[in-house]
């Protein structure tokens, strides 16, 4: 009864925010009896291939996960769980250090260390987690391909979040391995074939604070 009450409210709160860009059952989802929350997608493009995927995409870029950082929560939602009961539901956000090792699209800095952000991460309970559905945390000392928006306007850091956009690269152990993965050859040729949605020119684009022609 308890965990139906969660999701019959979780679901009017979304019906009344709708028209906001991101509801908040994408941030939340329903509360599931095992250890992660499921959330929906927030793609707002398909980014089934890769030429849409890096279509969208700020930067394209390969980079070794070097380590998480820090945990943010935000969006503090107030939820009641009984007559004269309530909890607090925050949205995780997971900080990682990363370095960029190739540029396929846009120009990151590579000379030193750089922040990425990932929606989703451990709660602040220290013991369950909240993803977007179809990711997870990313591994430390892996190799992935990144595509990335700016997030926080120009000068900002940036963030990837849909599963779509962060590809784990299995052949790649070190950066010398780079230059011979398959994976990174077709996201190459994708980015030279990239599809421009329609209307996409319509958002709203920002530079890095990373970026190495970024001036503040």
């Amino acid at each position: 009864m308890k965990k139906s009450k969660k999701f019959i409210i979780m679901s009017v709160v979304f019906v009344l925010i709708i028209v906001v860009a991101v509801g908040i059952y994408f941030f939340y989802g329903k509360k599931m009896q095992n250890a992660v929350t499921i959330t929906g997608s927030m793609s707002m493009f398909d980014t089934s291939t890769p030429e849409r995927a890096v279509g969208i995409s700020d930067y394209v870029f390969v980079a070794k996960i070097n380590k998480i950082s820090r945990t943010e929560y935000r969006n503090p939602v107030t939820v009641e769980t009984g007559l004269f009961s309530s909890e607090v539901w925050t949205t995780p956000y997971t900080y990682y250090e990363i370095e960029v090792v190739k540029n396929i699209k846009g120009e990151l800095i590579t000379s030193e260390p750089i922040e990425y952000m990932q929606y989703g991460g451990i709660n602040e309970d220290g013991e369950t987690y909240t993803f977007m559905e179809g990711t997870g945390l990313l591994e430390t000392g892996k190799y992935y391909i990144l595509m990335a928006d700016t997030f926080g306007g120009d000068g900002g850091i940036i963030e990837v979040t849909e599963p779509n956009r962060r590809i784990l690269l299995d052949d790649v152990e070190n950066d010398e391995d780079v230059e011979n993965s398959e994976l990174v050859k077709r996201y190459e040729e994708a980015y030279k074939n990239e599809y421009i949605p329609e209307g996409f020119y319509n958002w709203e684009r920002y530079t890095s604070k990373y970026d190495v022609n970024y001036k503040e």
